[in-house]
C-alpha cells in the first residue's frame, strides 16, 4: 500500500474536525513544496546586482545603514 492510500484509510477513520487538520498540514507540506521548487527552478543569480543602478542604492551601504539607525534615534 503506497503512503497516500495509507494516509487515506488512516483519516477515513478520524472525526470530521481530526481529518480537516491532516488536510491542512497537507496543504501546507503542498504549498512550501511548490515554494521551494520554485526557488530552485528560478536563478538565483539573476537578482544580484539588480539594484546597483538603482538611485536609491548607488550610495556606500554603510552610510546607508548609519542614516536609517539615525532615523530611530
Amino acid at each position: 500500500m503506497s503512503t497516500a492510500e495509507t494516509i487515506y484509510e488512516l483519516v477515513k477513520t478520524l472525526p470530521e474536525d481530526q481529518a480537516n487538520l491532516v488536510l491542512v498540514f497537507a496543504e501546507f507540506v503542498h504549498q512550501r513544496t511548490q515554494a521551494s521548487d520554485n526557488l530552485n527552478n528560478s536563478s538565483i543569480t539573476t537578482y544580484f546586482g539588480i539594484l546597483k543602478d538603482s538611485p536609491n542604492f548607488n550610495e556606500d551601504s554603510v552610510a546607508i545603514q548609519r542614516a536609517m539607525r539615525r532615523e530611530w534615534e
